[in-house]
């Protein structure tokens, strides 16, 4: 196989997006350009989270450009996750991506200070706002403790620039899981992406 692909199959118009900070402490998806690629949603899961559940897979051949998995592509009013990039031949890139919604979220971190006569002063020491993936939680099999709690946990995949810690608040600001959650566990060991497991907790 050459990797030869018919010009006229890439017929589809794709915005390649590029994160970037466009205020202070505001992050988010900017068109670079527009590009004209062959897209196909396959049949597979694409495992786009090592934590939590997979999303519909999408096969993208597009011609060869400046490209990494720090970028996404925007199909129509769809976002495609990249999950990974290979060359087809001297002129495509085969390009594998999950069909994914994004959501607004903001982050906030507080630290104590010590202030006159030994109070404790709040300071807060990170304001962001970023667009995420939320995903359910891979179920596992796992002994259930008993609390007089309900918990719902998600998790939330960002962008490597994102830099969370257990115990920020992070506020899903769209979508139907909207609420106040707290990082339980950071996952950031990924060359591209960091996942946070996120539990929002009540009383019963």
């Amino acid at each position: 196989m050459d990797g030869h692909i018919d010009a006229g199959k890439l017929n589809q118009p794709l915005k390649v997006l590029e994160l970037r900070e466009t205020g202070s402490g505001v992050w988010e998806w900017v068109p670079l350009r527009t590009a004209w690629a062959q897209v196909e949603q396959t049949a597979k899961t694409n495992l786009f989270s090592k934590v939590g559940v997979g999303a519909r897979d999408a096969a993208v051949v597009i011609r060869r450009q400046s490209l990494t998995l720090h970028n996404a592509l925007r199909w129509g009013e769809r976002h495609l996750f990249l999950t990974a990039i290979t060359q087809r031949g001297r002129g495509h890139l085969d390009v594998s991506a999950a069909l994914v919604a994004v959501v607004r979220c903001r982050a906030q971190r507080t630290q104590e200070t010590v202030g006159q006569a030994g109070r404790p002063v709040p300071n807060q020491v990170l304001d962001l706002t970023f667009p995420a993936v939320l995903t359910e939680k891979y179920a596992r099999h796992e002994p259930q403790e008993t609390y007089a709690q309900v918990e719902s946990c998600f998790v939330l995949v960002t962008p490597k620039v994102i830099a969370l810690k257990a115990g920020d608040l992070v506020t899903v600001q769209e979508g139907p899981a909207q609420a106040e959650y707290q990082v339980k566990a950071p996952h950031i060991l990924d060359e591209w992406k960091n996942e946070y497991e996120i539990v929002w907790r009540r009383d019963v």
